[in-house]
């Protein structure tokens, strides 16, 4: 179960992070893609870590 769920964790930030790199170019209107890409990626280091924080099945 900890196979799956490792890739379930993959394909949730991986599309975390798409999702946020679409909206800001139609937020912004522009395709800044350097400044959107960091924003995006921090966004989902942040959420990331907020899961491994609490996730309570590792200790």
């Amino acid at each position: 179960m900890d196979f799956v769920r490792k890739y379930i964790y993959i394909f949730h930030f991986l599309s975390l992070f798409l999702i946020l790199l679409i909206r800001d170019y139609f937020k912004y209107g522009n395709w800044d893609l350097f400044s959107n890409f960091f924003f995006s990626l921090r966004a989902v280091i942040i959420f990331a870590f907020l899961d491994w924080a609490w996730d309570f099945t590792v200790l």
